[in-house]
């Protein structure tokens, strides 16, 4: 009777050994971000990933941009993650509790007494952001406005481009023929593009878009541009 409970007893700590041991080697690897919940609301970042390597140290970012680099440690007693970044702003609300699900990772904390779950995925290749599509050169299409075609009149001449650059600038060849650029900024929640004209009386503009390998599409969302919409397609020469 003894010797079994011994076994028995042996077996456990093994199995809770083991799973100890376990959960940070799950952890290894490249993560996407699927879901982020803070209380009811829904605050999912735009591409957003880790990189959770077994030496210790981790990379983050959005879509093709790294953002973050730095160490990470796991309490194997509380079940938490933590990570720093010495160029970032220290984290006040410290680790995360890990767990799993299928193949599907959990990182739970409060943060200004909200509770805040993060769902990760594992993948295989970095996730692609919408501004990771934008950059390169666009051919304007079809314009429309109230949902009417306005293209004939807009683009006779079939001159307007728009030209998106890695370095955040943009060039807009206009259907007048002239080269106006500005500034881009896309949002980190949402796919939307506010273009910032280095041009003096000019006002920005958002747009929100949907964009791939071949099309753009952009449906503006500011008061001078909220019933226009505007199709581009690729192109790899002006």
């Amino acid at each position: 009777m003894e010797k079994g409970l011994n076994t028995l007893l042996v077996g456990a700590l093994m199995l809770v050994s083991f799973y100890t041991y376990a959960q940070p080697e799950r952890m290894i690897g490249l993560w996407e971000v699927e879901k982020v919940a803070v209380g009811e609301e829904n605050m999912t970042p735009v591409a957003k990933w880790f990189r959770i390597n077994a030496e210790g140290t981790y990379q983050a970012g959005n879509g093709w941009l790294q953002n973050g680099n730095g160490f990470w440690n796991y309490d194997s007693s509380n079940h938490l993650y933590t990570a720093s970044d010495p160029l970032d702003v220290a984290d006040e609300f410290g680790g995360f509790n890990v767990s799993f699900d299928g193949a599907k990772m959990m990182w739970e904390r409060a943060e200004e007494g909200m509770p805040v779950t993060v769902t990760l995925v594992p993948v295989e290749k970095l996730p692609m952001s919408p501004a990771d599509y934008l950059e390169g050169i666009w051919d304007l299409v079809e314009i429309t406005e109230n949902e009417t075609s306005i293209l004939d009149d807009f683009d006779q001449e079939n001159k307007h481009k728009l030209f998106i650059r890695w370095d955040r600038v943009y060039i807009n060849f206009s259907s007048e023929g002239k080269r106006l650029t500005g500034y881009w900024h896309i949002h980190g929640h949402k796919p939307e593009i506010t273009l910032l004209p280095h041009q003096e009386g000019k006002k920005p503009e958002s747009w929100k878009i949907e964009v791939n390998e071949k099309e753009l599409l952009m449906t503006g969302i500011s008061d001078t541009n909220r019933k226009i919409q505007r199709k581009y397609v690729r192109r790899n020469k002006f």
